[in-house]
């Protein structure tokens, strides 16, 4: 029964770390670069090296509550005019994260 209040409150914390990184993307100055739905995490930036740092807080977030995320069923997704170009690798908890084309 706690389980959604306190991933919730968790969650806040992180959301905080992002927006206060000066990673990921605003919309009229709102913060969408941590979007957040039951236990997924969509992290949105405008560059690799922005998704990279991003990665990299939330690895070290995790860290501090002696948790993980599951790298192996993290993906990354480009949208845009160069989404078919070939860019550098992501990497989550030492592991490379897989490009898709779509999510479910």
């Amino acid at each position: 029964m706690l389980s959604p209040a306190l991933f919730a409150m968790y969650m806040d914390v992180l959301i905080a770390l992002l927006k206060n990184s000066g990673f990921g993307c605003s919309l009229h100055g709102f913060y969408i670069g941590c979007l957040c739905y039951a236990d997924d995490i969509i992290l949105i930036s405008q560059s690799i090296y922005a998704m990279q740092c991003m990665l990299n807080i939330c690895e070290v977030f995790a860290g501090m509550l002696d948790v993980k995320f599951n790298s192996s069923k993290s993906v990354a997704m480009r949208v845009g005019s160069r989404f078919e170009c070939k860019c550098a690798d992501l990497f989550l908890c030492g592991n490379a994260i897989s490009y898709v084309q779509s999510v479910k």
